[in-house]
């Protein structure tokens, strides 16, 4: 253990170096895709940040550290992502070769107890990215009671202060966490937010070939894992209250999940895109008059600042992330029931000169979120010394 006992006597000394480590990278979730926009600008900038990640689909990148997994099996609650089980020594032995003194985690699974390993350890301050509110996730997707809501935020509150410093991505995280339920410091909670890929821009409309709706009539769309717990079963009577005074709204629909054969069935003349590629939605985004997100899941929604990157505004429910990004009637809307955002919906359209204002406003809004800026940000917040964003 002489190795060990070396490494407590150097943490925390010289310019100082993090590992990030995830359990997903690669897959198609959101937040595979926050962290390889996270990865490209480590890259960029040569920072002193390595992520780490157990996978046996994808290779490893400077600054991407990519460990096979021993075992690998999936939960039923949650098969869309595959547990991956590294060899935990060789992560001690990436850990102690790299010469890391901070850690940050991304998820709660094996990863996770890995990060809270060395942490232990090594004796090295440790971070956790909040990415999923897992008791709305409880509630809406496995329809769990209040007691069980109870249980699970004690598990929770014991976890998150295993690391002992959270970044969340929203106010009513950071309001949660530093509340009496769950107890946190408030100077050990910090805000922080995700940016968008340079592709999601405004540029000269030009409707894609595949696109079958007619882009010339008034276009909402709706983007995103089509699933319960991102509230798309009540698509159904929203477009159905708007279109009782316009009728010829058509309704997009990109994405893939399971509830999507439900939604075909209620929805029989929406235009079900199925999985877009990332780099054709940008101008999926520019083809349409609005976007509609009546989930309220998201901790940040990425599809809520890449619509306002391309100039495209936003209804959305006045909840967690969205209700950070959107400003009310200025580049979008803020809503708290269906009935409600079926009524903006209709506005907007009524509305004169509505579309180009919020156009406008739109784009203006998504240049607040830079990356340079809120990778400084964090890594400032984790006691590193970074250098001013050059952009």
């Amino acid at each position: 253990m002489k190795d060990i006992a070396e490494y407590h006597g150097n943490a925390g000394k010289g310019p100082g170096r993090i590992l990030w480590l995830t359990d997903t990278y690669g897959d198609h979730n959101g937040v595979s895709t926050v962290l390889k926009s996270i990865h490209l600008e480590i890259k960029a900038r040569n920072l002193p940040v390595d992520i780490m990640v157990c996978s046996s689909t994808i290779g490893s990148d400077d600054h991407l550290i990519v460990i096979k997994p021993v075992s690998q099996f999936t939960l039923p609650l949650y098969r869309q992502q595959p547990m991956r089980i590294p060899n935990y020594l060789s992560v001690q032995r990436a850990f102690r070769r790299g010469k890391y003194d901070r850690i940050i985690c991304s998820t709660e699974g094996p990863m996770g107890l890995a990060a809270l390993w060395l942490k232990n350890i090594f004796s090295v301050d440790a971070f956790f990215y909040l990415h999923t509110d897992w008791l709305s996730f409880a509630k809406e997707v496995l329809s769990m009671e209040k007691t069980g809501l109870g249980r699970l935020e004690k598990l929770m509150r014991i976890y998150y202060k295993r690391f002992g410093n959270v970044f969340v991505l929203n106010t009513d995280q950071q309001q949660w966490l530093t509340g009496k339920s769950m107890g946190f410091s408030p100077a050990r909670v910090f805000l922080t937010a995700h940016w968008v890929d340079g592709i999601f821009s405004e540029r000269p409309v030009r409707k894609p070939s595949n696109h079958p709706f007619d882009s010339r009539k008034p276009v909402v769309l709706y983007t995103g894992r089509i699933s319960k717990e991102k509230g798309v079963m009540e698509l159904p009577a929203i477009v159905g209250m708007a279109r009782d005074v316009f009728p010829e709204i058509q309704v997009v629909i990109a994405g893939t999940g399971p509830a999507e054969e439900e939604l075909k069935m209620l929805m029989p003349d929406a235009f079900f895109l199925g999985w877009v590629a990332r780099d054709s939605l940008p101008a999926l985004f520019r083809s349409a008059d609005l976007l509609l997100l009546p989930s309220r899941f998201d901790t940040f929604s990425c599809v809520v600042l890449e619509a306002l990157s391309c100039g495209l505004p936003v209804v959305a429910y006045n909840t967690k992330g969205p209700k950070d990004i959107i400003e009310n009637s200025v580049n979008g809307y803020l809503v708290e029931t269906g009935e409600e955002m079926a009524g903006k919906v209709v506005s907007f359209f009524l509305e004169p000169g509505a579309k180009l204002k919020m156009k406008k406003a739109a784009l203006l809004r998504a240049e607040s979120y830079q990356a340079g800026q809120i990778m400084d940000r964090l890594l400032q917040d984790t006691g590193m010394v970074a250098e001013p964003c050059s952009a």
